[in-house]
């Protein structure tokens, strides 16, 4: 999207129209500006501001815009501090970078526009003609930093810049269209960043208005018209009216027909328009409109460079285009051309790597398609691999979160693919733990100790540390001037990250080919998986169109087992109903009914043939009546599977044993990554042992109970005073040590993580849209109304001493965005995350009889006194047998003990 950019008062019209005459050279420009400054040495600032401008927008020199910046740069040194042309030097210099940004699409030129209009503007004079301009340009850049990496401050402020812009430009001055134009524009932005209809609709206002106010024959009229058309046809998108698409097929014709034929801007409205008959071709399916799409989109293919970072997003248009007609009249031809676009694409090394991925799915369908598996498997490895290039860890959490949702689904399609190439379950395991649970990843690795990497090698370590504090120091931690703006020395945080982040590539790369590092902060190999696996087996479900499989790792094996009756579309049609489960009356009682059908289900398609297998290996033992010294499992569900009861799986009717209780102890981990997380601490709750064990070991057990009978706005929870009560009688004969936290804040409860082994909570409960704002309900501080303590919150936290957390409380493991399936964020990972190595938590909806009957047996069995080699063991087991207990006494309430889960070591 193009924005307006300023030049201060120098009379800008003449100008433009003098420079296409002049010769496309710098010389010539420079000649020409110095002629003009000589009849008027007064409009000299202006006159440079000018110059910059109209000799890269008409003249288009790109090889030459370095040039532009060394010169500029030279000429800024030789200005002193103080002198009244140097804010316009800094504004020439953000200027250039800004349009050799756009050009090249490298961030650290975004990063050093920005650095040089904030400069520009803390030394133009408060009353300065010039500084609404200024304000407007940086607000521009914030903008375009925002649609680069993210990050929603940046739109906030540049916003913010763009209205003091507007407010400080009286009415009738030229450059008030122009503000409007950007202000529009920015609120496409935040339209496609936040989703707000309002947000489009004031930008298709402000757009109107620029439009009103600009000159038939003003040379930004024409991407006024384009920028319009954009935000019609993404209010066709959202509403579905197809007077929006025609105004938005009319606004890109009427700016193709204001564009000079060698504009740089032609490219792109071509493009435009190939997509918004693409779409009319999508709703009507006249094909004449579909011949249209290719026609344009084959233009600006064309007239786009090849080294410009936007020739993948429009290699795939075309692709796309192409497979449409592929599919209509199945012509070789169209296949053939649609495949070499999408690898085209692909292959496009400067356009941003979401593009670039984008373009590897389209091609490993068609290749599948084509029964090609081996190639198939090939690029959407690749497409795994690129994705640590999307910088995610540049972003704030909603940010990263935005970002992976986009490429939703591409973890499992390449798993599935790579074991349909015969790559073998390793392979396919590797690229799943590579490409989910991303944002876990980041957290535990830069929590990790690296305490061997310390001792062998301390200045890599130091330099490791340094490196990784900066990257997840949070990122609006910048110090300001009145104005909003930075000081003049000081880097954005955003440009700190971003150095920080290439800086770690290098050190990463360095660390790896140290001896004995060669798989620092990499997926474990074959061997450590198995290792991991030694205290049961872990068992990943995969379900797409391509196909179902359980990757099962054992101590001795890695190995799929194809699951046919997993069939994708039922999968995805039993997890919208399970997602749909809850409320009460005779929705409840259906619900109960067709939960019963789905573990039933779930068993015969996926679980009870991975017990076959394991049984059949000698992995686990057989179900039968002795059910004492059961072998625990860990599973992962993989996308729509991510939510699937495999613990609850079966029949349940009195006597059987085809179900996963009879079997196993269940234990969930979004990641075996995170699994090996999870057991990176020894437990210390049992004071049995406490003279042959280390001080440390043998402390008496910390235990906070954060309770909320009663909550405003919500229902009481009468059995929370029985289940409190019941955590008392528990420990009677234990050493440890409770305390209650009334009136419990957010705040409080945070703070007094750090001091407890345990914590329990028995509260309200509510999974969110956005996972990372899913939350438990408390007070605010004089108790009057309910607060939130929120997974992100949670998940920020680092504490050392983190047993087990225990949430007696509704939906506290249910993650609802489909899209965000494969980072499994909810309640119970963000305390897992927080360092506790056991969080016991729910599905959905609970009861709450059976929630304190739970509470109340599993601290039961967990404080008695009995030996154990391993704790881990002894509070799986103990979770266990207290849902089963429940599930014996009303084994037909599927949905009153089925929801019961437990996660982590």
């Amino acid at each position: 999207m193009k924005f307006f950019y300023t030049s201060g008062t120098f009379p800008e019209q003449k100008l433009r129209k003098l420079a296409k005459l002049a010769t496309p050279s710098f010389d010539a420009v420079k000649s020409f500006i110095q002629g003009l400054v000589l009849l008027d040495p007064d409009k000299r600032p202006s006159a440079v501001d000018a110059a910059n401008d109209i000799w890269l927008q008409e003249l288009g020199i790109v090889g030459q815009r370095g040039t532009t910046i060394k010169r500029t740069e030279a000429a800024l040194a030789a200005t002193l501090r103080g002198h009244p042309d140097r804010a316009g030097i800094y504004s020439n210099l953000g200027k250039v970078s800004f349009v050799r940004f756009e050009r090249i699409g490298d961030l650290g030129d975004l990063q050093k526009a920005i650095k040089y209009i904030e400069a520009a503007l803390a030394a133009t004079p408060g009353d300065h003609p010039d500084r609404a301009g200024r304000y407007s340009n940086l607000g521009a850049m914030l903008s375009a930093r925002c649609e680069r990496i993210g990050d929603p401050d940046d739109l906030q402020k540049a916003i913010k810049y763009i209205e003091a812009a507007l407010a400080a430009t009286p009415r009738d001055h030229p450059d008030r269209a122009g503000i409007y134009s950007n202000l529009g524009n920015v609120s496409f932005v935040r339209f496609k960043r936040m989703g707000g209809l309002d947000d489009l609709q004031k930008a298709i206002e402000h757009i109107e208005a620029a439009l009103a106010a600009t000159p038939r024959d003003h040379p930004d009229r024409a991407g006024r018209y384009s920028n319009l058309g954009a935000m019609f046809s993404a209010r066709f998108k959202r509403i579905g009216d197809p007077d929006d698409l025609q105004k938005a097929i009319e606004h890109i014709e009427a700016a193709l027909a204001a564009t000079p034929r060698d504009h740089p801007d032609r490219a792109g409205r071509y493009s435009n328009l190939g997509a918004m008959f693409s779409a009319r071709f999508k709703r009507i399916g006249d094909l004449d409109d579909l011949q249209k799409a290719i026609k344009h989109i084959e233009k600006a293919v064309a007239a786009t460079p090849q080294d410009h970072p936007d020739r993948a997003h429009k290699y795939n248009i075309l692709g796309t285009c192409f497979q449409s007609r592929y599919f209509w009249t199945h012509s070789a031809e169209d296949f053939n051309e649609c495949l070499r676009l999408y690898h085209e694409a692909w292959h496009c090394r400067i356009s941003p790597p979401k593009d670039r991925i984008k373009a590897a799915r389209g091609a490993g369908h068609l290749l599948h398609l084509a029964g090609r598996f081996h190639e198939s498997s090939s690029i959407l490895e690749d497409a795994i691999h690129l994705m640590p290039s999307v910088n995610l860890q540049l972003l704030k959490r909603d940010d990263q979160q935005h970002i992976l949702s986009e490429l939703s689904g591409l973890a499992s399609t390449a798993a599935s693919v790579a074991l349909q190439a015969g790559r073998g379950a390793y392979h396919s395991l590797k690229l799943l733990e590579i490409s989910r649970g991303i944002i876990t990843g980041f957290a535990i690795d830069s929590r990790s100790e690296v305490s061997d990497l310390k001792v062998d090698y301390r200045f890599e370590f130091d330099q490791y540390h340094r490196l990784r504090a900066e990257i997840n120091s949070p990122i609006d931690e910048t110090m300001c001037g009145s104005d909003g703006t930075q000081n003049q020395d000081q880097t954005s945080a955003v440009s700190r990250r971003w150095d920080a982040f290439k800086e770690m590539e290098a050190v990463l790369t360095h660390i790896r080919s140290l001896p004995g590092y060669g798989g620092f902060l990499l997926p474990p190999s074959e061997e450590a998986l198995k290792e991991i696996a030694k205290a049961g087996p872990i068992v990943v479900f995969n379900s797409t169109p391509y196909r179902s499989d359980a990757i099962i790792v054992t101590a001795t094996a890695i190995t799929s087992l194809g699951l046919p009756k997993l069939d994708y579309k039922k999968t995805g049609d039993w997890m919208t109903k399970l997602a749909s489960f809850g409320g009460s009356g005779l929705k409840r009682r259906q619900d109960n009914q067709d939960m019963k059908d789905l573990l039933m289900w779930l068993w015969d398609a996926a679980v009870g043939p991975v017990f076959d297998r394991l049984e059949s290996s000698g992995a686990i033992l057989s179900g039968g009546a002795d059910e004492t010294n059961l072998k625990r499992i860990w599973w992962i569900g993989v996308g729509q599977l991510s939510m699937a009861p495999f613990h609850a799986a079966g029949d349940h009717s009195r006597g059987s044993t085809r179900n996963t209780l009879s079997r196993a102890i269940s234990t969930y981990i979004p990641t075996i990554k995170a699994l090996s997380y999870a057991r990176q601490k020894e437990l210390h709750l049992f004071d049995e042992c406490g003279a042959s064990l280390s001080p440390e070991r043998s402390r008496n057990a910390r235990l906070l109970i954060v309770p909320m009978p009663e909550t405003p706005g919500a229902a009481n929870l009468p059995g929370v005073h029985k289940e409190v009560q019941y955590i008392f009688d528990s420990t009677t004969n234990s050493a440890t040590q409770i305390t209650v936290l009334s009136n419990p804040t957010p705040a409080e409860v945070l703070k007094q993580f750090q001091h407890y082994d345990i914590v329990h909570f028995a509260c309200h409960g509510a999974s969110a849209t956005n996972p990372s704002d899913s939350h438990l309900v408390l007070l605010t501080p004089d108790g009057s109304d309910s607060d939130k303590l929120l997974a992100r919150d949670i998940s920020s936290l680092n504490t050392p001493g983190a047993q087990l957390a225990y949430l007696s409380t509704c939906s506290s493991a249910k993650n609802p965005s489909t899209t965000l399936a494969d980072e499994v964020i909810h309640l119970a990972s963000a305390f897992q995350l927080a360092g506790f190595s056991h969080t016991f938590a729910t599905l959905w909806e609970t009861e709450d009889q059976a929630s304190s009957e739970v509470a109340r047996d599993f601290y039961d069995l967990l404080f008695q006194h009995q030996r154990s080699t391993d704790d881990n063991y002894r509070v799986s087991a103990a979770f266990h047998k207290a849902v089963k207990k429940v599930r014996d006494k009303r084994a037909a309430n599927y949905l009153g003990w089925a929801s019961f889960v437990h996660t982590g070591a």
